[in-house]
């Protein structure tokens, strides 16, 4: 062959020079091509890996969030309650029946004693107690209403929801004069008093409606023997869970202290409101 090389001898030749060329050490032909290679790689790797994990710890955050933001709900749209969460509002979908509340209504007693024989069963929840603790998150004054000890202690309260229908249970008498007369400790009061009394409740009613703001459809229908459409409330709508909220009430009651009450001498005292109703107001009833 002589002086002359063959092509794989250069080809050799030129691959040992390139492995000899970095202080003899076995780096050569791999780092030149392979390297820059390499390094590609581990940072598509890098970035995958920090990826992966940022989406783990994005969806762990967005999950925590989420359920801080379910916690929080309820406690942000609606003050606090010890009765809250037994009550569950929004939870049910309900059709109301109103015959039970008509004195319209068939029944085996006279109209009237059965429509009040079901307010009597509605209307049956007595005074509870409220620890201070409770009465703070619930935004009452500390210079309530105590309980005496025989009572179990604590703040004397009901709920709204009681109040509420109390109030409708006395316009509800106001419209029965005749039968309530001789049953209502209310009609024990001079008309001033009980006039009065029926306008606290529609005033109570109205603060009612407008703070609950039901957004529950109502349509019209036509009536025999009738000229206009009249509404009915007969669409399905969202409520609370009542028999719930009912039984916490009952089980929540304490023993009604003795009556008359009695003010002890370190009772905070609020302004009287004026009882007298404005001039001619009365004119429409008779007084005594």
């Amino acid at each position: 062959m002589g002086c002359y090389k063959t092509n794989e001898e250069i080809s050799l030749e030129s691959e040992k020079s390139i492995y000899d060329s970095d202080s003899g050490s076995a780096q050569g032909l791999v780092p030149f091509r392979l390297r820059r290679y390499d390094s590609v790689h581990r940072i598509i790797n890098y970035v995958l890996t920090a990826t992966l994990l940022c989406s783990i710890v994005g969806v762990w955050l967005y999950g925590a969030a989420e359920k801080q933001s379910c916690d929080l709900d309820i406690e942000s749209y609606y003050y606090y309650s010890p009765a809250l969460g037994e009550t569950n509002p929004g939870s049910r979908v309900t059709q109301f029946n109103h015959t039970k509340w008509s004195p319209f209504s068939p029944s085996s007693l006279t109209p009237l004693e059965y429509v009040d024989s079901n307010w009597t069963a509605i209307l049956r929840v007595g005074m509870m107690g409220l620890s201070e603790e409770e009465l703070r998150r619930a935004g009452g004054s500390p210079d309530s209403m105590r309980l005496p000890p025989e009572s179990g202690g604590g703040y004397m309260v009901y709920l709204a929801s009681h109040h509420y229908l109390h109030c409708l249970y006395i316009l509800h008498q106001s419209l029965h004069p005749d039968y309530y007369q001789t049953r209502s400790v209310v009609w024990n009061q001079s008309a001033e008093r009980r006039v009065s009394h029926w306008d606290h409740c529609v005033e109570t009613l109205r603060q009612y409606v407008t703070c609950n703001a039901d957004t529950t459809v109502l349509t019209h229908s036509w009536f025999e023997d009738l000229e206009s459409p009249i509404s009915v409330a007969e669409n399905p709508r969202r409520c609370a869970d009542w028999d719930a909220h009912f039984r916490w009430q009952l089980d929540r009651q304490v023993p009604a202290p003795y009556q008359p009450f009695s003010k002890p001498p370190d009772a905070v005292e609020l302004p009287s409101l004026p009882m007298s109703p404005p001039l001619g107001y009365m004119s429409m009833y008779s007084s005594g």
